[in-house]
C-alpha cells in the first residue's frame, strides 16, 4: 500500500449506495415503499404483491431456489444490472424459507439444514452490501421477542438464530414501516422508523435521518447519502 492510494472516507461511502432492511406487520406499507425507490428491479419470493398491482416495475418471480440463485447469477453477473439503482428483495424473510424448506429435505439433521440455509442466504446478502454504486432494499417480515421484565420487542424475522444476528448487523439501515406517531404530527401516520425505542428495532448508520421519515425511499437514500 502506498499513500497516494488512500482516499476521502466521502468518496468510499459514495460509491456504494444505501443498504437497508425494512420490516413491519402485514399491512404495514414495506411493498408498496418499493415503487418509490429509484431505478428499482423486484425479486419477488412470494406472490403477495396485490399492493403493486398498478405498477410497471421489473419483477423476477422467485419461489423456488433455483429462481432465486438465478436471479444473483444475473444479478452480480449481468451488464443489464447496470440499468438499475436499486435492488429491491420480497421478502428476504421468505427467501431464508424457501432455502431452509430445500435443506430440511436434503438434511436429517434440522441443525445442517439450518446451516446451510443461512450460508445461502448471507453469501447472497453480503454480496449485495459490497456492491457498488446499487441501493438495497431488503423486506422482511417482522418478529416479536420477548426481552427481559417482559418487554415485547419488535424486530426483522429470520427462521434459526445465526441470520437474526447477522444480517441486522451488517445492514446499515434498519426501518420499521407502519404507523406511527410521528413528532409534531396529530394521530397515527404511515412512516418510517429510523432510531430504536425499547419497543422497536431500528438504526440510522448515516447519521442523516430523523426519527421518523416519510414513506418515500428515493428521498430517504438521497438524505442519507447527502
Amino acid at each position: 500500500m502506498q499513500m497516494s492510494q488512500l482516499r476521502p472516507a466521502y468518496a468510499c461511502a459514495a460509491q456504494y449506495g444505501v443498504k437497508a432492511v425494512a420490516y413491519g406487520g402485514p399491512g404495514s406499507g414495506k411493498t408498496p415503499l418499493i415503487k418509490t425507490a429509484p431505478r428499482v428491479v423486484l425479486c419477488a419470493t412470494e406472490p403477495g404483491l396485490l399492493s403493486l398491482r398498478d405498477s410497471d416495475l421489473p419483477t423476477w418471480e422467485a419461489y423456488t431456489p433455483a429462481a432465486i440463485d438465478e436471479f444473483f447469477a444475473w444479478a452480480f453477473g449481468s451488464n443489464e444490472v447496470h440499468n438499475f439503482d436499486t435492488i429491491a428483495v420480497d421478502s428476504i424473510s421468505q427467501m431464508a424459507e424457501i432455502y431452509l424448506s430445500e435443506a430440511l429435505v436434503k438434511h436429517k439433521h434440522g441443525l445442517k439444514a439450518y446451516g446451510d440455509m443461512a450460508e445461502k442466504v448471507m453469501t447472497h446478502v453480503t454480496r449485495l452490501y459490497y456492491m457498488q454504486r446499487k441501493h438495497v432494499y431488503l423486506v422482511a417480515k417482522q418478529s416479536i421477542s420477548q426481552e427481559g421484565g417482559g418487554l415485547a420487542v419488535k424486530r426483522p424475522y429470520f427462521p434459526g438464530n445465526e441470520l437474526n444476528v447477522k444480517v441486522p448487523h451488517l445492514y446499515d439501515e434498519i426501518l420499521h414501516v407502519g404507523l406511527m406517531q410521528v413528532p409534531g404530527v396529530a394521530g397515527q401516520v404511515r412512516a418510517i422508523r429510523t432510531m430504536a425505542t425499547l419497543d422497536v428495532t431500528a438504526r440510522d448508520r448515516s447519521g442523516r435521518l430523523a426519527e421518523c421519515e416519510p414513506c418515500d425511499l428515493a428521498a430517504l437514500f438521497a438524505k442519507c447519502m447527502s
